[in-house]
């Protein structure tokens, strides 16, 4: 089991030991979220210790307002309160900073890109780190509400409705902002690498 999941869950058990109903539905939501939540804190701190402690207190908070959240809600729930933690852990230490998606796996916390091949070889691996440090820039460049809709939706994999629940905002606006920071986003890289964005 991983330490965040071995803390949160310590953290959270009754003293008897015993597994009641409500922590069963806790431990489904841990095991379902606790990847994707780390993942998603990780592209914005990019910082393994510091996205540990928030998705571990984001949990915590899920626990503690767990009679109160419903199945249905569950996701965007947590992502609004990652969102929140990240926020607050940005303004007391530094300028957030971004990794990028390995192979488009969204529960995947290390930086890099699949081109599926298990050795690339000397020249795709070079092209590889170029690539990554030229996404790297483009998403530092973005401004902060085109950033977090393009990692919610495009790396996240989260709907619109689920990212207009994070983001606190309409449905229409997420598809406004999501349009306008994919063609930042492609007009940005095209400039650098010859790719198929799609």
């Amino acid at each position: 089991m991983e330490p965040l999941a071995k803390a949160v869950k310590h953290a959270a058990r009754p003293a008897s030991g015993s597994t009641s109903p409500r922590m069963e539905r806790f431990e489904r939501y841990l095991e379902q979220f606790r990847r994707p939540i780390f993942s998603y804190v990780m592209r914005l701190v990019n910082d393994h210790g510091a996205a540990e402690d928030i998705a571990q207190e984001t949990f915590v908070r899920l626990y503690q307002e767990l009679d109160r959240i419903r199945d249905e809600t569950a996701s965007a729930w947590l992502y609004r309160v990652a969102r929140n933690l990240v926020t607050d852990y940005v303004r007391k230490k530094r300028p957030v900073t971004f990794t990028v998606l390995k192979g488009g796996q969204r529960d995947d916390d290390e930086a890099g890109l699949d081109f599926n091949s298990p050795d690339p070889g000397p020249v795709a691996h070079s092209y590889q780190v170029e690539l990554r440090r030229h996404i790297e820039e483009t998403l530092a460049a973005m401004s902060e509400k085109f950033r977090e809709v393009l990692v919610l939706v495009d790396m996240q994999r989260l709907t619109h409705e689920q990212a207009a629940k994070v983001l606190n905002c309409s449905v229409k606006t997420v598809s406004a902002r999501l349009a306008r920071a994919r063609e930042f986003f492609t007009n940005r890289l095209a400039r650098h690498v010859k790719i198929e964005l799609k």
